[in-house]
């Protein structure tokens, strides 16, 4: 059955949107929202949960970001205004802070980035994008979906702007959001400890 859908996971401040865009310039594919599967940030559903869905000609495609990165875009951007002392907070508070159903902010990257994972290895079609290797090799991300999409020749055309759920951002400097910030000791230490090693390993992604 030819893919004709697809549908987007990962967590905030992984490209979701920017991912978005890009097929939507790139593919000729119909996009499936909050109605198929839920919110695009949330725990990837169980297998007992997408089954009772249509998945046959859908690619799931699910985001990740280096959890360094990923925290420091977080601190900066929380997206959880309604506590307002959680921007009152210095880096080292708020990586200890308790964030929705999680301990802290690691925990939720931990348990997200698992739940894509196994996902991905459920679905018929699926796709595990870091963004840093979209940002670096858009062409080849392309590439990888055509060719699951079982297309031998799709234009290419690059997306190249920062954009979140309010819009591009033009200012936006893409790959100094994406640089690991400079950490104390303590800061190291204290994400490290909480950091998955297998979920790391699966993704590819280094400690520090």
């Amino acid at each position: 059955m030819k893919i004709d859908s697809v549908k987007i996971f990962g967590e905030r401040h992984t490209g979701t949107n920017a991912l978005n865009l890009f097929l939507r310039e790139n593919f000729e594919l119909k996009f499936k929202y909050y109605e198929f599967l839920g919110w695009k940030h949330r725990l990837a559903p169980e297998k007992v949960e997408w089954m009772k869905h249509d998945t046959n000609n859908v690619l799931f495609i699910f985001l990740f970001r280096n959890p360094y990165t990923w925290l420091n875009s977080m601190y900066k951007e929380p997206y959880y205004h309604h506590y307002l002392k959680i921007n009152d907070r210095s880096f080292e508070e708020f990586i200890k802070f308790s964030i929705e159903d999680y301990e802290n902010s690691i925990c939720l990257w931990n348990l997200k980035n698992d739940s894509y994972l196994r996902m991905s290895k459920e679905v018929k079609y699926s796709l595990n994008i870091r963004i840093e290797d979209f940002r670096l090799d858009q062409s080849k991300i392309h590439a990888l979906i055509a060719e699951i999409m079982g297309i031998e020749s799709a234009e290419f055309i690059a997306f190249t702007n920062y954009v979140n759920g309010r819009g591009i951002e033009i200012t936006k400097d893409i790959d100094k959001s994406l640089t690991i910030p400079e950490l104390t000791n303590s800061e190291i230490n204290y994400i490290n400890s909480f950091l998955s090693r297998s979920i790391m390993k699966e993704i590819g992604y280094d400690f520090l």
